[in-house]
């Protein structure tokens, strides 16, 4: 009887442990994933209006991370602009990776605004949901794992061209620029 007890406390464990976790961040993320949810139509607007005519849709994951990032600044929430590759659910058959690839990261959260054209939504995870290391993926608790970064110089120079391009875009369209 006392290894049934057991045994269905662990269960529990294992199956309330990821409601737990996510919970565990409390209104902190709360707050932001409301922040970002009352911006999610200016960012859609604001990635359309400053990416390069004839971006794929799926390849503007770029200008979606400035746009949130610009937008979430205005808000008073510091982010940087993080690049490389990520695998969002990565202990689960339903994986998906995405390489290359931008986002936003705050002290406290993975800011991922190219999800919105993807999925519908922003996505905001506490930085306590992600691995930077597949060591460190917990099944059923791991959201997202950080395959890799790209900090190479050729491509820095790419981002911080698209970043000009971007704020080029910003001041034709009257909006307030900060470098």
């Amino acid at each position: 009887m006392q290894r049934v007890v057991i045994a269905t406390i662990f269960c529990l464990g294992v199956f309330f442990l990821p409601a737990v976790a996510a919970d565990s961040a409390g209104p902190s993320t709360r707050w932001l994933s409301d922040t970002v949810m009352a911006l999610t139509p200016q960012i859609e607007s604001l990635a359309a209006r400053t990416r390069p005519a004839g971006w794929a849709l799926l390849r503007s994951c770029l200008y979606y991370a400035l746009a949130g990032q610009y937008l979430l600044a205005r808000q008073g929430v510091a982010t940087r602009l993080e690049s490389g590759a990520v695998m969002y659910d990565p202990s689960t058959p339903g994986r998906h990776g995405i390489d290359p690839h931008v986002w936003l990261e705050n002290r406290t959260h993975f800011i991922d605004c190219a999800t919105l054209p993807r999925w519908g939504v922003v996505t905001v995870i506490p930085l306590s949901l992600v691995a930077r290391d597949p060591a460190e993926v917990i099944p059923g608790v791991t959201r997202v794992l950080i395959v890799g970064r790209r900090s190479d110089p050729e491509y820095l120079d790419y981002l911080d061209g698209h970043r000009r391009r971007f704020a080029d875009a910003l001041r034709r369209q009257g909006l307030p620029v900060t470098e």
